[in-house]
C-alpha cells in the first residue's frame, strides 16, 4: 500500500505528532508498505530513513500559513505521484482532503489532542480552533484519535459514532529498568544521588511547571533533605512563560533546567529519577508519562482523564492547577520523615510503578498500535 503522511514538523524533533510520525511509518515500511512522510521546512529536500522517504517542503515561516501551505504542497505531490491513502495529522493539514477525495483517494484525519484547550490562545482563538476541529471531524469519513478521551469527545460533540476509532499513543521500552534500590545501592553511601524528581515535556502554561517548582522548593526546605528537580524540555516557543520558569529555576536551590534531551541523555535522566512529575491541566496521551511508566518510575500526575487512561489508579494523583495539592503530595512522598515511614512509602510507590509498567506493556506498545492501525487502513482501502 502506498501511504502519504501529511502534517507535522521534522519527525526527528520532539513532539507527540513527531513521535507518531517517526515510529508508525518505519513500522509500516518494515511490513512492505511504500511510505512517505511530508514535513514542514524552510527548504525543499528529501532523505531516507529506515526505508521511509521523508519529504521536506518549503513553507512560509508565518505560523498561520506554514502548516496549511506545506500540507497543500504535500497533497498535490501525493496526488501527482499516486497513492492509496493520505493520512492527515490534525485539522489544519486536513483542509485539503477534499482535493484527494475528488480524485478518489482515501483519506483519514488523526487527532492528537485538544489544541483549543491550550492556554496560549485567547477566548476568540479557542472558539475558532474548536469550530475548525468540529468541521474537520464531521466532514472526514475516517477519524483516528490517540486516546479514548478524544474519541468519546468526537462521538458526543461531532457525531462521529461509527467512524472515530482509538489507536493509542505508544512507547519504546528500555532493554532493562532500574529499581529504587539499585538507584541508591549502585553508589557508595557518600555518593548516593539525591532524591531526584523529573519533569519532561513542553514548557507552556497548561503544564503548570511553575507550580511544580514552587511546591518542590517549599517542601525541600521544609523537609530538609537533599533533593533535586530536573526540568527537561524546550523553552524556545514559551515566551513570557518560559522567562518566568527560567527566573524560578535561577532562584530555587535544587532546581535545574537541562533543556531538551534525546537518546542516551534522556535514558540517563530516567535512570536517575525517583519520581516523575506531570502536573499538566490538559494532555492528549502523554508520551513522557508512558516513558516513565515503561522505566518503572513512580509517577505523580494531575488527575485528568487522559492521564488516568494511561496509568489507571497507579500514580500519585493531584488536583490540576493546585499548589496545595502538589505540596500535600510532596509531603507524602519526600523522604526524611523516619526510616520506617520512608521505607513504607517507597515500597508503596514501587508497587504502583510495577502495576503501571504492566498496564503500559499491555496497552501502549508500538507493536499493538501498529497492528491496530494497519488493520484499520486495510479496511479503508480494501487491501
Amino acid at each position: 500500500m502506498k501511504i502519504f503522511f501529511i502534517g507535522g514538523r521534522d519527525i526527528f524533533s520532539v513532539g507527540g505528532i513527531e513521535n507518531w510520525m517517526l515510529h508508525l511509518p518505519v513500522a509500516l515500511a518494515a511490513k512492505g508498505h511504500d511510505v512517505t512522510v511530508c514535513c514542514e521546512s524552510d527548504e525543499d529536500g528529501v532523505r531516507f530513513y529506515e526505508n521511509v522517504r521523508i519529504l521536506y517542503l518549503k513553507a512560509p515561516k508565518n505560523k498561520y500559513l506554514r502548516k496549511i501551505w506545506a500540507s497543500y504542497r504535500a497533497t498535490r505531490r501525493a496526488l501527482a505521484e499516486g497513492c492509496d491513502l493520505i493520512h492527515y495529522n490534525v485539522w489544519p493539514s486536513a483542509v485539503w482532503g477534499f482535493l484527494a477525495e475528488k480524485k478518489g483517494v482515501n483519506t483519514l484525519l488523526m487527532g492528537h489532542g485538544f489544541e483549543w484547550k491550550r492556554s496560549k490562545y485567547n477566548v476568540l482563538q479557542c472558539g475558532i480552533l474548536r469550530l475548525c476541529e468540529g468541521w474537520a471531524a464531521r466532514r472526514h469519513k475516517h477519524v483516528v484519535l490517540c486516546s479514548q478521551e478524544q474519541t468519546d469527545w468526537y462521538v458526543r460533540h461531532y457525531g462521529c459514532a461509527g467512524k472515530a476509532v482509538t489507536i493509542p499513543s505508544a512507547v519504546d521500552f528500555p532493554a532493562d529498568t532500574v529499581t529504587e534500590a539499585e538507584r541508591d545501592e549502585s553508589a557508595p553511601v557518600s555518593e548516593k544521588m539525591p532524591y531526584t524528581l523529573l519533569y519532561m515535556g513542553r514548557i507552556s502554561p497548561e503544564k503548570n511547571v511553575d507550580l511544580l517548582i514552587r511546591a518542590f522548593a517549599r517542601i525541600r526546605v521544609e523537609r530538609g533533605v537533599q533533593a533535586r528537580l530536573l526540568i527537561a524540555g524546550s523553552m524556545d516557543a514559551s515566551g513570557a512563560y518560559g522567562r518566568k520558569i527560567q527566573k524560578l529555576v535561577d532562584s530555587c536551590e535544587g532546581v535545574d533546567y537541562v533543556g531538551e534531551v534525546f537518546g542516551e541523555q534522556k535514558e540517563e535522566l530516567l535512570r536517575q529519577t525517583h519520581l516523575f512529575c506531570l502536573p499538566s491541566s490538559i494532555e492528549g496521551l502523554s508520551i513522557a508519562l508512558l516513558e516513565a511508566a515503561a522505566h518503572r518510575i513512580p509517577v505523580l500526575a494531575s488527575d485528568i482523564p487522559s492521564n488516568r487512561e494511561a496509568l489507571g489508579d497507579d500514580a500519585i494523583w493531584i488536583q490540576p492547577e493546585s499548589l496545595s495539592s502538589l505540596e500535600h503530595a510532596f509531603r507524602f512522598v519526600f523522604p526524611g520523615v523516619s526510616p520506617e515511614d520512608d521505607t513504607r512509602v517507597q515500597e508503596m510507590l514501587k508497587h504502583h510503578a510495577d502495576l503501571a509498567y504492566e498496564r503500559v506493556a499491555d496497552r501502549f506498545t508500538w507493536e499493538r498500535s501498529v497492528a491496530l492501525y494497519e488493520a484499520y487502513i486495510r479496511d479503508i482501502v480494501g487491501k
